[in-house]
């Protein structure tokens, strides 16, 4: 079989008999082939913080009940299954509540999630997506392949890879590295395009008028938060919803509520103090896909840098470190442009949630209902 060609229904049959005779090379290219798509459609369903997750837990399913397996042709059919099926229990018992999509990108334009059920047009750009994944692993020399597969997919560590390859950790190591450089040249094409450069960009100060909390619904079972920015000496407004964490710390420092211990962002803002180092600021550089994106500005001993954030993560930190938080214009006309995000009756403002957050750390309750 080629690197351009699919897997065979029975050269996936063979793997599966293989596989349970004990045969752990060959229950990895069984993973090799399928565990992509399942990642795709996992993905699809809680977001991609707990997607690799849940399809680890599907690939321990589908190892321990191959001998359950009827048709072993239908292996890869069988493997995405197990992944929804473990999605849907996560969200059924809550495991998928701590981290929604919001907690995960940090700022959402839109008022709802993703669909939990991907569509025909989804399913089958997953499956084009997952076989030019396959084909480039496939395309790998067979070391580098092999290593791949028993690090990445099977899970191994690389004591473990080495253990069954019968090398030396340091050979695991160069195969990885190696492999890593083929990948990130053969999937180029599949990366977004690098966002437009900073100093080409027009950027407007914003400050924080409000944090909201939305009450949970039928459709949302917890509680979600809501950002609300306006344009210093200006009209413009946007919202951006984010996690409940993230919310909770920004209304705390905004009210100036002192904590028996220190946050996250608290003990960050004190690190970069003890380094030297102070934020120059925090910027809010595009909107894409309904997704803000983010940078925080550091000036330091090694100069100035701009580092990747969530926009929950640079406010915050812009917050606590009393720095300015900018907004690039092609932002304000993109979400002008889009439809405006809807705030649920009977949110909760700033003043209410401070007001709640002081007397449930003086009755040692936790902040959120």
């Amino acid at each position: 079989m080629t690197s351009a060609q699919a897997p065979h229904p029975e050269e996936d049959a063979a793997l599966v008999d293989a596989a349970r005779a004990g045969d752990r090379q060959a229950f990895s290219r069984l993973l090799v082939r399928h565990q992509p798509l399942a990642l795709v459609l996992a993905r699809r369903m809680l977001g991609p913080a707990l997607a690799e997750d849940v399809v680890q837990e599907a690939a321990l399913h589908a190892y321990l009940g191959l001998a359950r397996l009827r048709t072993p042709a239908r292996f890869g059919a069988w493997l995405c299954g197990i992944a929804l099926n473990t999605c849907r229990l996560w969200l059924r018992d809550g495991r998928a509540a701590g981290w929604s999509i919001d907690d995960v990108l940090g700022g959402r334009l839109v008022p709802e999630p993703v669909a939990p059920e991907p569509g025909p047009a989804a399913c089958l750009e997953a499956v084009e997506l997952a076989e030019q994944v396959r084909s480039a692993v496939a395309s790998l020399p067979r070391g580098q392949r092999s290593a791949v597969a028993l690090f990445y997919l099977a899970g191994l560590s690389q004591a473990e890879v080495a253990a069954a390859l019968g090398i030396p950790p340091t050979a695991v190591k160069m195969r990885l590295h190696k492999a890593r450089a083929r990948l990130r040249a053969r999937l180029a094409s599949l990366q977004e395009d690098p966002p437009m450069p900073i100093q080409e960009q027009q950027l407007t100060d914003v400050r924080v008028y409000d944090v909201l909390r939305q009450p949970a619904t039928d459709g949302r079972p917890v509680p979600r938060f809501v950002i609300r920015l306006e344009e210093v000496n200006g009209e413009r407004r946007f919202d951006i919803f984010v996690g409940r964490y993230e919310g909770e710390a920004l209304a705390s420092a905004l009210g100036r509520v002192s904590l028996p211990r220190p946050l996250t962002y608290t003990f960050t803002a004190s690190l970069l103090r003890a380094a030297g180092a102070r934020l120059r600021e925090a910027r809010i550089s595009r909107l894409e896909a309904q997704t803000f994106y983010a940078q925080a500005v550091l000036d330091g001993p090694a100069g100035v840098q701009t580092i990747d954030a969530r926009p929950s993560d640079a406010i915050n930190l812009a917050v606590e470190m009393g720095a300015p938080i900018r907004v690039a214009d092609e932002v304000f006309a993109s979400v002008e442009a889009g439809r405006p995000p809807t705030i649920d009756e009977g949110a909760v403002g700033l003043e209410a949630l401070l007001d709640e957050l002081r007397t449930n750390l003086a009755e040692q309750r936790p902040f959120s209902p």
